[in-house]
């Protein structure tokens, strides 16, 4: 696991909690975008999650949807609805505008591709990857030509994808996005992930859970919390991590209860 990742405070006031920003500062800028990353590490975040998927070249680009129609413009560039990516040439991707839907002023933000976005991210803080679509081989090839093995984290609601990550580079951390709550089949599926830490739903945490989590060994990241109420809550459970829309108030938040 990554050593930024946990710390070894012994109780829940006194814990430190990672800050992630989801798809980088996504309150202020187009998420998934540079911008969005930039003005996540303006605010200190401690990681800048971001989402990936490949095009029809096989490029992994930094996209949450299967399909490009929310944000960016390609309904109108491309004259189709319901357009996956993975349908798309790299050549007309770099046509896109994916910052016009969120603000004007973001107006010629492009689809940035993944090695792009983490040679960014990497040079000031640390990447929160989360796995949307493509192999595991696409993105271990993509992190040891960029030699960034064991310096960020993979996250994925694909537990086999993690499974496959984990057996093709094992020094990777990984970590098993999912809700809900956890039966004897489900705890020994993500023992099978090889994953150090987990990321859960929110609301879905109670501090029985992450005290079990603790005990199997497991992180704890909690997303996508944005309100200090909930922050609160989570604090209370002695949380590793909070992934946040509002990086820059939940820092703020923090910093005010000697976080």
């Amino acid at each position: 696991m990554c050593t930024s990742c946990t710390n070894d405070a012994s109780s829940g006031s006194a814990r430190r909690i990672t800050v992630i920003a989801h798809r980088g500062d996504s309150s202020n800028a187009p998420e998934n975008t540079l911008a969005a990353f930039r003005s996540a590490l303006a605010a200190k975040a401690d990681y800048v999650e971001l989402d990936a998927r490949p095009s029809a070249d096989g490029t992994l680009y930094c996209l949450h949807d299967e399909t490009l129609d929310r944000t960016t413009d390609a309904v109108s560039l491309l004259e189709r609805k319901k357009i996956r990516i993975r349908e798309v040439r790299d050549a007309d991707l770099a046509r896109l505008d994916a910052g016009a839907w969120f603000k004007p002023q973001f107006a010629g933000e492009r689809l940035p591709t993944l090695a792009v976005a983490l040679d960014l991210i990497q040079a000031e803080s640390r990447t929160l990857l989360e796995h949307k679509d493509g192999p595991a081989d696409a993105y271990v090839r993509l992190l040891r030509d960029k030699r960034l093995i064991g310096k960020l984290i993979v996250q994925s609601f694909d537990w086999s994808f993690l499974a496959d990550l984990h057996r093709l580079e094992p020094r990777q951390p990984l970590a098993a996005l999912g809700d809900k709550t956890f039966d004897e089949q489900r705890w020994a599926r993500l023992a099978r992930t090889g994953a150090k830490l987990v990321a859960w739903k929110h609301t879905d945490l109670t501090a029985d859970l992450v005290a079990e989590l603790r005990r199997r060994g497991y992180g704890v990241f909690a997303w996508t919390a944005d309100e200090p109420h909930e922050w609160q809550r989570l604090a209370g459970f002695g949380i590793d991590g909070i992934i946040t829309n509002r990086p820059a108030a939940l820092i703020t938040w923090l910093a005010a209860r000697g976080r």
